[in-house]
């Protein structure tokens, strides 16, 4: 089995919500495997989750994998929840604004104005 095919098996649950929603432990459980290796893919699945749940745990977990695994257009999706974000969550995607190109990403750290030294620690980190 690819790991294409395992991950999409993985999603399933999260992604086809029949008659209940996976659990957050679940959720973040099968996003930490995104979390250690580009080679599960599945970046616009992740940005799926990323968009559509209401958990700050699961919203961050998405955000994490897709650090990892996502482009520069998923990163660009992310970025733009950056004013809304919890800490929690926030941190994890400047972490996937790595995606973005130098100036871009120079340019959005600029304008965010961080004050956090975590923060901007994160704004400016490599994956």
């Amino acid at each position: 089995m690819k790991h294409e095919e395992i991950a999409k098996r993985l999603l399933d649950p999260i992604l086809n919500i029949r008659d209940s929603r996976a659990s957050e432990f679940y959720c973040t459980w099968v996003l930490s495997i995104f979390q250690e290796s580009s080679v599960w893919g599945n970046a616009d699945s992740l940005l799926r989750i990323f968009r559509e749940t209401n958990s700050d745990i699961i919203r961050r977990s998405a955000a994490l994998a897709i650090a990892v695994c996502g482009t520069r257009a998923q990163a660009v999706t992310v970025k733009e929840y950056l004013g809304t974000a919890s800490s929690l969550s926030r941190t994890a995607m400047l972490l996937a604004t790595a995606k973005l190109g130098k100036d871009e990403r120079r340019y959005l750290k600029n304008s965010l104005r961080l004050d956090d030294a975590f923060e901007s620690l994160c704004a400016t980190a490599t994956i």
